[in-house]
This record gives structure tokens, sequence and C-alpha cells, in this order.
């Protein structure tokens, strides 16, 4: 199968675009950089918020595409938004216009949990009511409806991943789970504010792909969370790090207030188990050890 990735030398679409090369398929990274900096078999330039998508058909090797992985976007705050808007759902749309054209049936595309705002209902369901706390997360929602909008009004399969705390090789490192691994190594203090109750459930960009791969070759359209079993609160993640790497770190907490103590990020996986086989398969030991070495080999 011949498979277009957008946003294809980011942290997640270099997984993707490698994981889905090992099942055989034939994979086209699209970017904005000239060349591609992660492994696929043929790339393209391309800023998909402008008419440089009609050219895509033309600009590739391969004569047809026959499914859309869309994971580029735009994730800047102020005082970017009105180019966020622009870049996010202008993107998407012209994307799902070019899929239309060219007769390509199947457009996946990754979403945002945080879309709810903060959770009121555990577990959080895709049913979950809905409250953008930014304006990127408002263009993730749009581009929800947007794919919706194409599956009940022009036929095309589209599929919408919400998608949780990812981890892995290429991490942006300044996120808890990195820092809490490169302390513990380092055998620094681990600060944490408020109690560090907060619990995040967090997915390894192995099963990100792996649910992209499932979602490719099922008939699941519509809008899933894409999560796994690893919900852990902040201390307890801290507590992981410095036991599996058998660290001398200690846990601080800082005489500061964290407004999400209590706040569970508990997702139910029920919808896309059913529809697609889903089954996470990385724990959050294996995904820390394997950081840890990625750091200590680096």
């Amino acid at each position: 199968m011949n498979i277009l990735v957008t946003g294809s030398n980011g942290f997640i679409g270099g997984h993707v675009c490698e994981y889905l090369m090992d099942q055989g398929d034939y994979v086209i990274g699209l970017d904005l950089a000239e060349s591609s900096s992660k492994q696929c078999d043929e790339y393209i330039c391309c800023n998909l918020s402008t008419a440089e998508v009609d050219g895509i058909i033309d600009g590739i090797k391969a004569e047809r595409i026959d499914a859309v992985v869309h994971l580029a976007a735009d994730m800047r705050g102020e005082p970017d938004t009105v180019e966020v808007v622009c870049n996010n759902c202008t993107g998407t749309q012209r994307l799902i216009e070019f899929c239309q054209k060219n007769e390509i049936n199947t457009f996946v595309q990754m979403s945002s949990l945080p879309v709810i705002g903060s959770p009121v209902k555990l577990p959080i369901t895709e049913e979950h009511p809905i409250k953008p706390p930014t304006v990127y997360h408002v263009t993730k929602y749009m581009q929800e409806l947007l794919a919706n909008y194409a599956d009940y009004s022009k036929g095309l399969r589209t599929v919408s991943f919400r998608i949780c705390s990812p981890i892995g090789i290429g991490v942006n490192p300044r996120t808890i789970f990195p820092i809490f691994v490169s302390k513990a190594l380092n055998n620094e203090d681990i600060t944490l504010i408020g109690k560090g109750t907060r619990k995040q459930t967090y997915i390894h960009v192995r099963d990100i792909s792996q649910a992209i791969y499932k979602a490719i070759n099922s008939q699941a359209r519509g809008v899933y969370n894409l999560g796994s079993y690893n919900l852990i609160s902040n201390y307890d993640l801290a507590q992981r790090c410095i036991s599996l790497i058998g660290s001398e770190s200690k846990i601080v907490f800082l005489d500061r207030e964290d407004p999400s103590d209590n706040v569970s990020w508990d997702i139910s996986l029920d919808k896309i188990k059913l529809d697609m086989n889903y089954e996470p398969c990385v724990t959050i030991d294996e995904a820390i050890l394997e950081y840890a070495d990625y750091l200590k080999n680096r």
C-alpha cells in the first residue's frame, strides 16, 4: 500500500514512517523542509496551507496514493494564533479535497485529547464534553469536524485520533517524562509542585504507529481516543524512574501549588479496541528503560 505521511520529519511522523515501512508499505514523507530527516521511501516538500497540495501527485514517483496519514500541525500559541488557524484548518481541508479529487479512500489524522479541556467524567470516552483550552486545540477539534463532514457527505473514510501524552526516542526533552528520566540518570533531584498527584496516560510512539496502521487496514471511521494502560501520577513516575534506573535521585517538593493536582487523564479504550482490535503493548517501565538507554548511548 502507498501511504502519504504528512509531518514526516517530526517526532511522531518519523516513527510512523519507519513502522509502516516495516509492515511492507511504501511510504511517501511530506514536510516543510527541503529534504527528509527521517526514513521513508520518497519525500516531497510541501506547504499544506497553500495550493502546493494540488501538485503532490505530480511531485512523487508513486503512481497512486492509497491512504493519507495527516500528522503535520502548527502547534504555536500566542501571538501566532491566526497563522495556526490558517495552517491547521486550511491544510486539513486542502488534504481532504486532495483525497477526494484523487480517489484516495482513507484519511487518518492526529487530534489531541485535551480538546476536552479538563476531564469532568472518568474514564474519558469519545462522548466527553468538548472545551478546547487554546486556539491550537480549537483547530484540532475543527479538523475532526472537517474529517467527519467529508466522511458522511463525501464518502471519504476518515479516522481522527485524540492522542494523550506521547513518549519515545525523540520526544520533546522539555516535557515531564524525558526530564524525569534524565534527572534520574544523572542522580539529580526530581522536583515536583503541589502533591504530585496529577495522573497522565503516556503512550509510546510504537503504539501510536500500530494504531494508525490498524486504522488504515480496517473499516473504522470517526473519532477515537488513542491511549494505553500507562496511567501514572507525577510522583509515581518519578519513583519508577529512580527505581528502574537505580538512581540516587531524591524527590523534592517545591513550595508551589499545582492547579492540576488530583486531575486524572484516565482514558477509555473500549471503542478503539472494539473497532480496530487495538491493544497497547509498551509499558511505562519499558519506555523508561528505553529512553534511559538512549540517553546513555547518545
